[in-house]
């Protein structure tokens, strides 16, 4: 739980070109909010935020990975029946039945990888 006060007044603040440019220079990377914040009551200035880049590196899959990723999907979306029909009040063979293919299914697609 966090103990940061929750912060419900909002003020806004309006410059012209000129005096944004040189705020901006002052502000430096630092989150606007909690900079004006301590500036106004006399707190200490942030850090600026250190931004972290990733390099995201995409890979095409395969047709045959795509089909791999659709069965999946298919039998997420089985599972989910079966658990609907189970919340619903169905027959619990026919759910134990039906959960016992789910699995066979899943074993195969599994064991042809």
């Amino acid at each position: 739980m966090s103990t940061r006060p929750y912060r419900t007044i909002i003020r806004s603040l309006r410059f012209t070109s000129e005096e944004w440019g040189k705020a901006a220079v002052k502000i430096a990377g630092r989150d606007f909010s909690s900079t004006v914040r301590a500036l106004l009551l006399d707190g200490p200035i942030p850090e600026p935020k250190q931004t972290v880049r990733r390099e995201i590196v995409r890979k095409r899959m395969t047709e045959a990975e795509a089909r791999h990723v659709q069965q999946i999907a298919w039998l997420g979306n089985n599972l989910n029946q079966i658990a609907r029909a189970a919340n619903q009040g169905s027959d619990p063979v026919q759910t134990i039945a039906a959960l016992a293919s789910l699995e066979r299914e899943i074993r195969r697609l599994t064991d042809a990888r």
